[in-house]
């Protein structure tokens, strides 16, 4: 409950300038700010037992050295209440978070953390409140995580010089996907003058430059009170996380100015057109490889009614496939897809637009920007019918209802709704203001072109416009290389004798420092006694209807009703089998019940929150290889529109129309695209399905379903001639008799109590039409062997990601709980030190899936590939050792909690659940697993390490993904352990 209420009411140190009751999305906004500092604070009052902290600051970087990003992870690196060496990864092993991270955005820099347990907020607050204002910024920490220069023999000072460091690593691997990069290059050209036009994460190149004066100047300027914006969520009381803030850090400042505002752009002219290049593999073909982007500069933040105009105008103009600047780049067939970044983006201090197309060549660049500007002038004359305009209001008004946070807190996502309003224009309340706005456009879209206007001010008559070439080049790569060996070798030429031994020294400093052993009892924990000890199960009503099982759970939605239906198909046929996730992609993308795919698109975006389709593979708890093969098909619609959206739902699974070919292609081609864009950022989830599929059944069939497999699938899919297609249709058309036949399914429903009879009842139209089965089996492993092993494949990367995984117990196994604690010992005591701090590597973890019964570790944008095989093999030999207290522990313990009691939303519980039911995992096993886990002891955990890891050493499998000459490398090196080599594309 809040005590502080009133208007302009004062509560250590802190003005009260706004309270604002928000009914539709249930909060209440309080906006506040510090008297002597001028600091900001905003507080989102919420029934929500997940409470989020973040302090932020406004840093606006004028280069690419990444000194934003570097300075994130080394504030965490030790502070003047804390001089622990690594603060952050100590208190995730001490708390029982929901999420803890630190964020660096391109004008922003935020630390949040989440909890549900008070104390837990608090300890976690004194920690990120101290680390932020007053860290110890040492040079060791900014070696270590940002860059540093060391011989390539540690002991001779005339090698030649290596560069090294966490950040560094992250970038050459974050800034290898064309998909990604895109974003940056087009930022360099539509904000040349501003900070915007920088890489705040950094260019590996630039990142070269950057020194330790640098980075604490950085601090110096921007890291202050005056500068800060803090925030909380949740129903904890305000005045507490108030006087804390008060206590710890504000009292020990006065304000000041800070220039950290963001000045407007410089306009240009005329449009502008630029040539990138990024680096191809040797021996790719550059074919159908070019991205090509437009981007216009368009509002700026604080015009709140043109933001909100120019996001539904993004919606129409780009949001299904059924809007016309969508379908007339698809339909031009000049590339696989939609370029990533496309649409309407609203966190700069001046908003743009983009559209753009991908998986195409220089040759089509004239083609591409006049198919988008000829769309555009369409449009601005033709404008759009009422029914596409409502559909793209009620879009937003679904967005802007419902609580989502299975991947951020909804609290961090409630933050990154407002930030740029609060940011630059101090009005945090605006973006949570979705009614009055929409009222006021629907208003003015009856009063005259509203939408029109907006393309021709903002786009077509707009000259701050940019055309951007981002093409493959072969020699890219050795002109990087190039420039960071000429970079090398000069740094190396100025160094004097001193400066030399200076650099051995530093080295030697860094290691001792990793190898150290810190004191980190002055860090707050909490303790076994704070973790509940019953399971939390969320209640259900279960009952058969018309044949099929229902799930029904009651929970505040904010007026959306939730469906899954999970089809087992155990039955399907081996030849099909394969192809089930090829199907569930195109399900709700093409034509069905009569509509051709643009009309079932409009239909999906004027009635749903979207209608989507994947696959599942569920292990049996029991068993390692026994498996479940469900296909889930998953909706979510305001209340009024539910029947609408079974209606749509029955046309896709019981009358999907394959039939039109061009169709078919255009997705395939989506399909590889996007898989292949997936790969610099999932590599570590590839290089474990690697690993897993020779090991089990189960891991056989995910690798199929959602690894290199399915990716090298995809690929042979896409560009197949008319007679391929027709016949890949027939396929297609078979499967979805198959599923409409056989009708094993289960079904779950999420609303509100008083809503769910209606959604039940609505339901009639699908299950009406649907056979009335609900049994589901688990298949048995016939066939398959485990084949342990290594496998490398090969795909256009400067960094790697390697996997070992074993085989290990199924959920019910008693042995379950302490892998799971083994994992996180294992992380947290071992290979984040060797992988991450000594290596590296942005990632080194460990982890027990206890669904599947896999033990795994693995490495994330690792720059070395030997080293890491060997590192996992120390890790073995430590954890049998016994190397560890009975603090880390405790420690671990607590980590696994963290991970089992996340919340989940409104909308996810129910799926959770149903899932639950499918496995075969009941609330006794769930119960029996929480209670193990407390007992678990050192003695336990080294027999674990012995039993699992040590002795089923040669029943392990290794995968690895990087670049083909790193894995030639490695093969030369690794003797009988070679890695049988494959390439991604």
């Amino acid at each position: 409950m809040l005590t502080m209420a009133a208007k302009k009411s004062i509560a250590h140190g802190f003005v009260t300038e706004k309270v604002e009751e928000l009914k539709e999305v249930n909060l209440t906004l309080h906006q506040l700010r510090h008297q002597r500092t001028g600091a900001r604070f905003v507080h989102l009052a919420a029934d929500d037992r997940e409470n989020l902290f973040a302090v932020g600051f406004r840093t606006t970087p004028k280069n690419s050295t990444g000194v934003a990003h570097i300075l994130e992870h080394t504030v965490l690196c030790g502070s003047r209440r804390f001089p622990v060496r690594d603060i952050f990864f100590s208190m995730l092993n001490r708390s029982l978070n929901t999420f803890m991270n630190a964020l660096t955005s391109s004008d922003w820099t935020f630390y949040p953390f989440a909890t549900k347990n008070r104390k837990d907020f608090h300890n976690l607050m004194e920690v990120y409140l101290d680390s932020a204002f007053f860290p110890l910024l040492r040079p060791h920490d900014f070696h270590q995580e940002g860059i540093r220069f060391e011989f390539s023999d540690p002991h001779q000072p005339d090698s030649p010089l290596a560069p090294k460091g966490v950040v560094y690593n992250e970038m050459k691997g974050a800034l290898a996907n064309p998909a990604s990069l895109i974003h940056y290059r087009l930022c360099e050209a539509l904000y040349p003058t501003t900070t915007y036009g920088k890489n705040s994460g950094g260019e590996p190149q630039e990142i070269l430059k950057l020194t330790w004066g640098d980075l604490r100047d950085f601090h110096a300027e921007y890291y202050h009170p005056s500068n800060a914006w803090f925030f909380s969520y949740g129903n904890f009381p305000l005045e507490e996380t108030l006087a804390k803030v008060e206590e710890q850090v504000l009292r020990h400042f006065e304000a000041r100015q800070v220039a950290s505002a963001v000045p407007l752009e410089r306009r240009y002219e005329k449009p502008q057109r630029i040539v990138r290049s990024y680096p191809l593999a040797s021996g790719q073909s550059p074919a159908n490889r070019s991205l090509i982007q437009m981007g216009w500069l368009t509002c700026p933040i604080e015009e709140s009614r043109h933001r909100l105009g120019l996001t539904l105008l993004s919606v129409l103009l780009l949001g299904d496939a059924a809007a016309p600047l969508h379908k007339a780049l698809i339909d031009s067939h000049l590339g696989e897809g939609i370029c990533p970044g496309s649409g309407f983006q609203d966190e700069n201090r001046e908003t743009y637009f983009a559209a753009g197309i991908q998986g195409t060549d220089p040759a089509h660049w004239d083609a591409v920007e006049k198919i988008i500007l000829d769309s555009l002038e369409r449009s601005a004359v033709q404008g759009f019918t009422p029914s596409r305009i409502e559909s793209a209001i009620h879009q937003l008004e679904l967005a802007h209802r419902e609580v989502t946070g299975d991947s951020y807190p909804y609290g961090l996502q409630l933050l990154m709704r407002l930030l740029g309003s609060w940011l630059h224009g101090d009005d945090p309340l605006t973006p949570l203001h979705f009614e009055e706005d929409i009222r006021e456009i629907r208003r003015q879209v009856k009063s005259g072109p509203f939408f029109e206007d907006l393309i021709r001010r903002f786009l077509l008559d707009n000259p701050h416009r940019v055309s951007l070439l981002l093409k493959p080049d072969e020699a890219e790569e050795m002109r990087e290389q190039e420039a960071t060996e000429r970079f090398l070798r000069e740094r190396s030429q100025k160094l004097s004798s001193l400066e030399r031994q200076e650099i051995i020294a530093g080295a030697e400093a860094l290691k001792q420092a990793q190898e150290g052993a810190d004191d980190i009892s002055c860090l707050p924990t909490l303790e076994l006694c704070d973790i509940p000890k019953e399971e939390e199960i969320t209640p259900y009503r279960g009952e058969t209807l018309r044949g099929t099982r229902l799930f029904s759970f009651s929970q505040a939605t904010n007026g959306i009703g939730y469906f899954n239906t999970y089809l087992d198909l155990r039955e399907i046929p081996e030849e099909l089998r394969g192809l089930v996730p090829v199907f569930s992609y195109l399900l709700t993308r093409i034509g069905a019940g009569g509509n051709d795919y643009l009309a079932m698109a409009e239909r999906i975006a004027a009635y749903t929150g979207g209608i989507r389709a994947g696959t599942l593979v569920l292990n049996d708890p029991c068993r390692l290889d026994p498996h479940k093969n469900i296909l889930e098909v998953r909706g979510k619609a305001l209340i009024r529109n539910q029947e609408k959206m079974f209606a749509i739902i029955k046309d896709i699974l019981t009358a999907p129309d394959f039939s039109d070919l061009r169709r078919l292609a255009t997705l395939l081609d989506q399909l590889k695209i996007s898989l292949l864009n997936s790969i610099p950022g999932s590599g570590h989830h590839y290089a474990a399905h690697i690993a897993a599929a020779r090991l089990t059944a189960a891991g056989r069939q995910r690798e199929e379903w959602g690894g290199l497999d399915f990716v090298r699938r995809a690929q042979s899919l896409a560009g197949q001639d008319d007679g391929q297609l027709a016949a890949f249709a027939g396929r297609m058309k078979e499967m979805s008799v198959f599923i409409a036949e056989q009708g094993s399914c289960h079904h779950s429903l999420v609303a509100r109590k008083e809503e769910l009879e209606d959604m039940a009842a609505g339901m009639a139209v699908l299950t009406d039409n649907w056979p009335g089965r609900s049994d589901s089996l688990f298949v048995p492993a016939a066939g398959f062997a485990p084949i342990p092993g290594a496998e490398g494949w090969a795909a256009s990367l400067p960094v790697s990601y390697v996997a070992r995984v074993w085989p290990a117990v199924p959920f019910c196994d008693q042995d379950c709980a302490g892998l799971l604690v083994l994992a996180k010992l294992l992380r947290s005591r071992f290979l984040h030190r060797e992988i991450r701090e000594k290596g590296g590597a942005y990632g080194g973890f460990a982890s027990f899936d206890a669904d599947t019964g896999l033990f795994s570790m693995i490495s994330y944008r690792d720059p070395h590939l030997i080293r890491t095989l060997g590192v996992f093999r120390q890790a073995v030999d430590w954890a049998v050792s016994g190397s560890f207290s009975d603090g880390d522990i405790k420690e671990s313990i607590l980590s696994v909690f963290s991970d089992i009691d996340r919340p989940l939303t409104p909308s996810s519980r129910g799926g959770y659940e149903t899932l639950q039911f499918l496995k075969g995992i009941t609330p006794e096993m769930r119960q029996s697993l929480r209670t193990g886990i407390f007992a678990v002891n050192r003695q336990k955990l080294i027999e674990l390490a012995e039993k699992n890891l040590l002795n089923q050493w040669q029943k392990s499998a290794v995968g690895v993904l990087s670049g083909k000459d790193k894995l030639m490398r490695a093969n030369e090196q690794l003797g009988d352990e070679r890695l049988a080599i494959y390439e991604v594309t």
